[in-house]
């Protein structure tokens, strides 16, 4: 309720994003609320509530990979499509210490609801579009996952996101197949983008210090503030990546594909 304060950082655990999102939108500020948004269908329908409501759609979710210098870099290297492409996004998630609250799922989510939308919002930007429907495929016990996505234009993007894969593995390699290219981003340390028998371009290798993107995220967030220009990733954008991620749970319990527009 502080006039003087422009803008709220929601960087608690999983389960009081949506509420402190909701009241921070009532009270006029601008949201940057880390990632995820929402833990079930009413959560989102609140915090969008409180949109239309208010009428204030300042809303950023920390959905940080896209704003990462080298899958720009790489992106614009492979230039704009022609036709339908395919993201395959490996997920070497490793495991948790026994005492992690990552953990805590009847509080704070399943672990993909807690990052899959990371996976989701890097796919959807590589192929420039909102997903339209989910399936999802599980090992028993539910560990690692199988994600299908399906975009407006026929594009697809598969998330692998396996737990019991070696330590020592990178944690996350992605492939964007389309109009006989290719771009590979091995754990945002290195990128090339291959054009039929040739690498087109071959990003420098970066320090241990991999670069996903915190920085210049923060930096948009601010500079839309600061400016009151829109923020950087449409209102639209952010609710298609997380009903994308919630929409995964009903997948595996149904065995078919969800569409959005329905869980939406």
């Amino acid at each position: 309720g502080d006039k003087s304060v422009d803008a709220v950082f929601v960087v608690t655990r999983h389960s009081s994003h949506a509420e402190l999102t909701r009241r921070a939108l009532l009270s006029g500020k601008a949201v940057f609320v880390e990632k995820p948004l929402a833990l079930s269908g009413d959560e989102l329908s609140g915090v969008l509530a409180a949109v239309e409501e208010s009428g204030n759609d300042r809303l950023q979710v920390g959905f940080n990979r896209r704003f990462a210098p080298l899958l720009r870099e790489a992106s614009r290297q492979f230039g704009a499509r022609t036709g339908p492409g395919h993201v395959r996004y490996l997920v070497n998630a490793g495991r948790l210490d026994s005492g992690s609250w990552y953990l805590r799922q009847g509080t704070e989510g399943s672990r993909f609801a807690g990052e899959g939308g990371h996976f989701v919002d890097t796919a959807s930007r590589l192929l420039g579009a909102d997903p339209v429907s989910v399936y999802a495929t599980a090992t028993p016990g539910g560990e690692d996952l199988q994600v299908v996505l399906r975009y407006p234009d026929g594009s697809t993007a598969t998330i692998a996101y396996v737990t019991t894969g070696p330590s020592g593995f990178p944690k996350e390699t992605v492939d964007l197949v389309a109009d006989g290219r290719a771009l590979r981003l091995d754990d945002f340390l290195r990128a090339a983008v291959y054009d039929g028998r040739r690498k087109r371009w071959v990003g420098p290798r970066l320090p241990r210090a991999r670069d996903k993107g915190q920085s210049a995220e923060l930096a948009a967030f601010v500079g839309a503030v600061r400016t009151g220009g829109a923020m950087p990733v449409p209102l639209e954008s952010l609710v298609a990546t997380t009903a994308a991620t919630l929409a995964v749970p009903a997948s595996l319990a149904a065995g078919t594909p969800v569409a959005l527009a329905e869980a939406r």
